[in-house]
C-alpha cells in the first residue's frame, strides 16, 4: 500500500473533514429522505400515472432519486432501478418505454433538487431517449447501473443531461 507523501497530509485530512462535515450523521429511521441521499425531505406530491391506480398503475413519487452532488453551479442526480420505477411510476419488468415516456413529463421531476429546472430536464429526456432508453434496459436486465441526470445551471449555460453512472 502507497503512503501519502507528508506535504499532502494536511489537504487530504481537511478535504475528509470537510466531506464529513457536509454529510452529517444521519439517524436509522429519520424522516429526512434516503439515508446519505443529500435529499431534503418533501411534501408527498404523487400523482397517478396515465394508466391511473385503478388499472392497476402506480403513484410517481417525484423526490425517488439521490442528489450526490449540488451546487451553485451543477447540480447530479442519480437513480437506480428502484428509484426510477417510483419516479416514474412504471415497472422497469414490464418495459422501459413507459419510464422513458415518463421522463418527459414535467410533473415527475417536480422533486425539490429538479423542480427549478424542469423545462430543461424534460427538454433533455426527449433529446437523449434513446441515451435514457439504453441504461433503463440495462438496468431491467438486473445490471448494476444509475441513470445520471447533471444539471448545469449558471449564468453562463443552463442545460441538462442524461447518462450512465455505473461506479
Amino acid at each position: 500500500m502507497r503512503r501519502l507523501p507528508r506535504r499532502l497530509t494536511p489537504i487530504a485530512l481537511a478535504s475528509l473533514l470537510a466531506l464529513t462535515a457536509c454529510t452529517g450523521p444521519q439517524a436509522e429511521g429519520d424522516d429526512a429522505g434516503t439515508p446519505g441521499s443529500g435529499a431534503a425531505p418533501t411534501a408527498s406530491a404523487s400523482a397517478p400515472t396515465e394508466a391511473g391506480d385503478a388499472a392497476g398503475g402506480t403513484t410517481k413519487d417525484p423526490s425517488a432519486y439521490t442528489v450526490p452532488h449540488t451546487d451553485d453551479h451543477k447540480t447530479i442526480v442519480t437513480m437506480d432501478r428502484s428509484q426510477v420505477e417510483a419516479l416514474t411510476g412504471t415497472d422497469l419488468g414490464e418495459g422501459v418505454q413507459d419510464a422513458q415516456r415518463a421522463m418527459t413529463q414535467a410533473d415527475t421531476w417536480a422533486g425539490d433538487a429538479t423542480a427549478d429546472h424542469v423545462d430543461l430536464v424534460t427538454a433533455a429526456a426527449e433529446r437523449e431517449s434513446d441515451r435514457i432508453e439504453r441504461v433503463l434496459s440495462q438496468q431491467a436486465d438486473g445490471r448494476d447501473v444509475e441513470l445520471r441526470l447533471t444539471v448545469v445551471h449558471h449564468e453562463h449555460a443552463q442545460e441538462a443531461h442524461f447518462g450512465e453512472d455505473d461506479d
